[in-house]
């Protein structure tokens, strides 16, 4: 009876690990397209869609590829003439590879034209992912000056002051995202 229960178990927990996450309506809930000027709006939009999905990990890296072979343990015992036994495929490899790909397939089709490059020889969602990070979530020192600029030249006008604070803290995860988090001293003196 207890080997009944243990492999009920194994093929329970073997089924259920296996099932790839359906991605095939994703790009009705990811709407936004990514182009040169929206990366934080488009970011917002997919990490928690990713998390949510527990995907997020393909692209951070946080869930590595498995091994494509899993080999057989190591006999201790070489003179038992029992033959070595061969490498097997790996289900968890074929698993991830497929998510990995509806990953990939998600991530491309969030992309505009003028973005699209970012993809372009990539074969996995974190290379894309890691492409896009580098290209527009930027923490050059130019890209810091720009923020610098846009935060010293914010004005309230005809806005409500809601609107006015929402578009200060834009500016303010900018300079996070470049790497440069802004303190709430430095908010007040702006936005103030």
């Amino acid at each position: 009876m207890s080997t009944n229960s243990s492999e009920r178990t194994v093929s329970a927990t073997v089924t259920s690990s296996t099932t790839p996450t359906n991605l095939t309506t994703a790009h009705h809930l990811v709407s936004l397209k990514l182009t040169t000027k929206n990366y934080l709006f488009w970011r917002t939009q997919l990490i928690p869609f990713l998390r949510g999905q527990g995907l997020l990990g393909y692209v951070t890296g946080d869930t590595p590829c498995p091994a494509a072979l899993i080999l057989p343990p190591a006999t201790s015992d070489a003179s038992s003439g029992a033959a070595p036994s061969t490498p097997t495929p790996n289900p968890a490899y074929g698993f991830w590879i497929q998510q990995d790909q509806s990953i990939l397939s998600l991530l491309i089709s969030s992309l505009l034209d003028e973005v699209m490059y970012l993809a372009v020889g990539r074969d996995t969602s974190r290379a894309v992912w890691t492409s896009i990070t580098s290209a527009l979530g930027s923490s050059t020192r130019a890209r810091c000056l720009n923020l610098l600029a846009q935060f010293q030249s914010l004005r309230q006008a005809d806005s409500s002051a809601g609107e006015y604070v929402g578009r200060a803290q834009l500016v303010v995860e900018d300079f996070a995202l470049a790497g440069r988090p802004v303190s709430l001293d430095e908010q007040n003196l702006y936005v103030f």
